[in-house]
């Protein structure tokens, strides 16, 4: 127990120099971005307020906590955090560096419906790009630029950002991503009504997925010669382009199953219309396609005659929409308040910056007199102790003299009394010892009363120093529960150590944080397991016999 205050002692007085720890985690949690991606963000959740790093580790966990975010399908870090990092990478980083963190200000302004300030970032972070011919960030970035001009209906600003895209994968090698830019442009001639424009950059984008051997890609290209076919009203084709996209990708594959309902339903197939929509169930992270889903169940059933059914997806689509729009809202309202709440803590670590060591200083100091405290209890625990064993050899002796007096018939009457008595006074100096140990005080002031939103429920270190206390004074009893030779569960175990506390029901509730009702419980389960049949007879007095 010395060793592990002096360690808690070593963390507190170094703890101004956490940051010696953090390069190690952040080298662990690069290496696993490409691969394990959900392992890089428990890495990189276990950082424990990130803000108040350094600015140059700061700017390293932002920008490994975008690019796991990107892997990952979730939202960027904050405007204001990113735009601190690009701060520091734009005094001390790479070209690379500044490119792509200026990428994901971009998209963090994007999430935030700040179009304007994203466009500006993302036209910052090109520049950069171009100037220093790295055409792989250059060609993610004019595909957000391009997604910036889909949202604000730009078709053309759209069409023009993806060409350029095209032309920046396909300098830096990237074919697969060029493939998709080429899918990217067809699209845009699709909703300009320009099919067979689109069908040219869709069999370009074709054959190199082909090559490529990419299963998942080759599913979205054959999604994409579905919409083209759907929107030339040549249903027959797309139906059998959305059932190639299926078999080759079926995890993703709801747009497919409800695109085929939409065609069953344009040529008057009411049943298979409905089998597919139902097959459109699948899991998809789109709330879009679910409420697109609902819509097309009305337009079904509707012109089915089914009235009823056609109501009830009715009545679904609107609640989906309404509900869609108020998720919308509620977490633009919370992301509002955590960046407020984000804003406040910076300032206030800034301030806190100021007074720190003086902080720390202070933390020593009780430390220190922390310690010297301890070594005084100890150093009278250890008097208690070796108290505690004269008498117990005092015992030993008295019992051994009985016995000798016993086999020679003499009167043993008074060394009885003598042993009686001493044995009372050492029970008693157990139970006054107990009673005084600082880990009693502290469980019966824990569970004196409910305290509301806090956690009363004993700790790991509160068990072991309460397991400790007993082995100290009874050894015997924790001899005897640990060979467990009734088979007591670890919460029957628990029972028996807190027993020696005398506490009620509801104080022992309070420590195993559960109902009074399930204390009462686990008492007769554990006298019915130490085949306790005396009611007259507490679990306490039982343990005691060992």
């Amino acid at each position: 127990m010395k060793n592990s205050l002096l360690l808690t002692l070593f963390v507190i007085f170094f703890s101004c120099h956490n940051d010696r720890t953090i390069p190690l985690l952040l080298d662990r949690v690069e290496s696993l971005i490409e691969t394990q991606p959900d392992s890089a963000e428990i890495f990189l959740d276990s950082i424990q307020m990130p803000d108040k790093l350094n600015d140059k580790l700061f700017a390293r966990w932002c920008f490994l906590q975008s690019k796991t975010a990107d892997k990952l399908h979730k939202e960027m870090p904050y405007v204001e955090q990113l735009s601190r990092a690009l701060q520091w990478y734009a005094k001390h980083g790479t070209a690379k560096q500044q490119a792509w963190t200026g990428l994901y200000l971009g998209r963090s302004y994007t999430e935030d419906k700040l179009f304007i300030p994203a466009i500006n970032a993302y036209s910052d972070a090109l520049e950069i790009a171009q100037n220093k011919h790295i055409y792989n960030v250059a060609g993610y970035i004019c595909s957000y630029m391009a997604d910036l001009y889909t949202y604000t209906g730009q078709r053309t600003e759209e069409r023009r950002k993806f060409e350029e895209a095209a032309d920046y994968f396909k300098k830096a090698g990237n074919i697969r991503s060029y493939a998709f830019a080429l899918r990217d442009i067809a699209q845009t001639w699709v909703f300009g009504d320009s099919c067979s424009i689109a069908l040219n950059y869709m069999l370009k984008a074709d054959s190199i997925i082909t090559k490529l051997n990419d299963s998942i890609g080759m599913a979205s290209i054959a999604n994409g010669f579905g919409n083209i076919y759907k929107k030339t009203g040549d249903l027959n084709k797309a139906r059998l382009y959305y059932i190639k996209s299926i078999a080759l990708y079926n995890t993703k594959s709801s747009p497919n199953f409800l695109a085929l309902s939409n065609i069953y339903y344009r040529n008057g197939t009411i049943d298979s219309a409905r089998y597919y929509l139902e097959k459109s169930k699948s899991l998809t992270t789109n709330p879009y396609t679910h409420i697109d889903r609902l819509y097309m169940g009305y337009l079904i059933e509707k012109d089915d005659n089914e009235k009823d059914k056609a109501l009830n997806y009715l009545e679904q689509y609107i609640e989906a929409k309404d509900s869609l729009y108020d998720t919308e809202k509620q977490i633009d309202i919370i992301d509002a308040e955590k960046r407020h709440n984000l804003a406040v803590l910076s300032k206030q670590y800034k301030d806190l910056q100021l007074t720190e060591y003086f902080h720390i200083t202070l933390l020593c100091i009780s430390a220190i007199i922390t310690l010297i405290i301890y070594l005084f209890y100890q150093a009278k625990n250890n008097y208690q102790r070796k108290v505690l064993e004269q008498k117990g050899i005092l015992l030993n002796e008295l019992e051994l003299e009985i016995q000798q007096k016993n086999s020679s018939f003499e009167n043993t009457e008074d060394l009885q009394t003598e042993a009686k008595r001493t044995k009372e006074e050492l029970c008693a100096l157990k139970q006054n010892i107990f009673q005084a140990a600082s880990i009693t005080k502290r469980i019966k002031k824990l569970c004196k009363n409910v305290t509301p939103d806090k956690d009363q429920k004993l700790t790991d270190k509160d068990w072991n120093s309460l397991i400790a206390l007993i082995q100290m004074l009874y050894p015997n009893i924790i001899t005897f529960i640990k060979e467990n030779p009734y088979s007591l569960t670890d919460t029957e175990k628990k029972i028996c150590y807190l027993s020696f506390l005398q506490l009620d029901v509801k104080a022992e509730a309070i420590l195993l944080d559960i109902i009074p009702n399930s204390v009462s419980k686990y008492r007769l389960r554990t006298r019915q397991r130490l085949n306790l049949t005396n009611q007259n007879t507490s679990i306490h007095d039982y343990l005691l016999t060992y």
